[in-house]
């Protein structure tokens, strides 16, 4: 098989433009096949964040951007916003989420392919019907990208955590929506069990039968392997999503660190996280040193390509 050729882009760099680092990227394609990336710029250490989208458009066999970054919302006062997140839909339409201090939830849209987006709404109520099953203190969106599924639902997966002024005890849910975002329902949550810790940041993909697959980043020191779980077939008549049990995949890594989930063509699925430098970190932690995972752990682009998910796989790994 021909190796495939990749192009490196680089969007931002540290300590330019006026902050000290860009984090959380998430980038979707609408539906004229522009690519519309979003991420976090920051400054303070991360206590001021700023949230930005960028477009880029494939012409030939090149992808160029269109266009300067533009400013989706910036912080007031002391605020901290965050979590940038985009759902990519049919006939121009895209939805823009963040969040605000993990205690809310907020939603533009636009019905031109980013051009232009609407007011803003918030939608912080809608975490109130999770806590019949899970007691909500903070949480958060993805981040990343949400999903469409081919009938048009539109999936947003999010953390919940019940910890006093902390992102754990989590687990893992999501909303959706089969209205174009109108109105939205709570899908069944999904806390740590089977060797899986408590889940946090999350990814989506819709496989051929329309079930969901997520995978979470979850953290029980030493277990670095990526956690993942599936959602019910639908019962019919019911339209809340029922996930399954959590599990753990012993052949994908994970460095306490987000990955994104991808349902591609002809039933392919891609898995791509930043994970394959986490062996000499783990052999330092496991002797008693103190590990920067951030540093000293997410050294490389992981991407995986599986067919019919779970039974045969192609790999390539990429130093960045």
């Amino acid at each position: 098989m021909a190796e495939k050729k990749y192009t490196r882009i680089v969007v931002e760099e540290n300590n330019e433009h006026g902050f000290d680092s860009y984090r959380v990227p998430g980038i979707v394609t609408a539906s004229n096949g522009d690519l519309l990336l979003t991420y976090e710029g920051r400054k303070g250490g991360g206590n001021s964040r700023t949230l930005f989208l960028r477009r880029y458009r494939m012409i030939g066999e090149t992808i160029e951007p269109i266009g300067e970054r533009v400013t989706m919302v910036s912080p007031k006062d002391d605020e901290l916003i965050h979590n940038p997140l985009l759902i990519a839909a049919a006939e121009g339409k895209l939805y823009f989420f963040w969040c605000q201090d993990y205690k809310r939830l907020f939603l533009k849209e636009s019905d031109d392919n980013g051009v232009s987006f609407g007011t803003e709404r918030e939608l912080t109520s809608l975490i109130d019907g999770f806590r019949k099953e899970w007691p909500v203190t903070l949480w958060a969106i993805a981040p990343g990208h949400g999903i469409s599924k081919k009938d048009g639902t539109l999936i947003l997966p999010l953390w919940l955590s019940r910890g006093e002024n902390a992102h754990l005890p989590a687990c893992f849910a999501c909303l959706s929506s089969q209205d174009q975002g109108k109105t939205w329902r709570c899908s069944s949550v999904v806390p740590a069990g089977n060797g899986v810790g408590d889940p946090t940041e999350s990814s989506v993909a819709e496989r051929s039968d329309g079930t969901l697959l997520a995978t979470m980043r979850h953290e029980i020191p030493g277990v670095r392997r990526r956690a993942f779980c599936e959602s019910k077939k639908e019962i019919d008549g019911e339209d809340t999503i029922r996930w399954g049990e959590p599990w753990l995949n012993q052949e994908l890594p994970d460095p306490i660190c987000g990955g994104a989930l991808l349902s591609l063509s002809d039933g392919k699925m891609a898995f791509v996280n930043c994970a394959y430098g986490d062996e000499p970190a783990l052999e330092r932690q496991k002797q008693g040193e103190s590990v920067r995972w951030s540093l000293d752990a997410r050294q490389k682009l992981t991407i995986r390509l599986r067919l019919r998910w779970m039974r045969t796989k192609q790999e390539r790994s990429f130093d960045t």
